[in-house]
């Protein structure tokens, strides 16, 4: 496996996905003094921010000829056009959005286990959120526990009975114990 350079029409699709569910500017903010690089496997890239030191190195013959298993903090992947957002970057893109729902300690710790959230779960969700956006499910110390996606538009809220579907479990922290435990 080797790194590669961002192709620049595949990371501008990219900084859309994220800056179109988080925010405007949320990707640049990200990225810090870090610059985008590529490992592919497959039928998918993954994504990893590392320092803009480390560039030259990328982009030497020497780097080339590494096995690279990890490097820098991954951002996400990519495969059949869509973004996922890695867990390692939910810390810090938790500072840098609104779009989040905040969860009963109950239903946080139902969502460590693969579940999605109900209404009745729901302390706090941004009105302006829609359909189908994702959004950071936090506890109530804010704390974040991965990611959902919306299944209702957030403004209807009040108007669901408690047992509703909010937002479907797409990636949380205890992932790691169910796949590899």
């Amino acid at each position: 496996m080797t790194i590669e350079l961002v192709d620049p029409v595949e990371w501008t699709s990219v900084i859309e996905q994220i800056d179109g569910e988080f925010g405007d500017g949320v990707t640049k903010s990200l990225l810090g003094d870090r610059v985008p690089v590529v490992l592919s496997r497959g039928g998918s890239k993954t994504f990893f921010l590392i320092p803009t030191k480390w560039m030259s190195f990328v982009t030497e013959e020497e780097g080339e000829r590494l096995d690279i298993q990890f490097i820098g903090k991954e951002l996400g992947s990519i495969a059949k056009g869509r973004f996922r957002m890695s867990l390692q970057v939910i810390g810090e893109l938790k500072e840098l959005t609104n779009a989040f729902i905040i969860v009963t300690k109950h239903s946080a710790e139902a969502f460590t286990y693969g579940r999605s959230i109900l209404k009745e779960s729901v302390v706090e969700l941004n009105p302006d959120l829609k359909r189908g956006q994702r959004v950071l499910v936090l506890n109530k110390d804010r704390e974040c526990l991965g990611i959902a996606s919306l299944s209702i538009d957030a403004s209807i809220l009040n108007r669901l009975s408690r047992e509703k579907l909010v937002g479907k479990n797409l990636v949380d922290i205890g992932w790691f114990i169910r796949r590899l435990g």
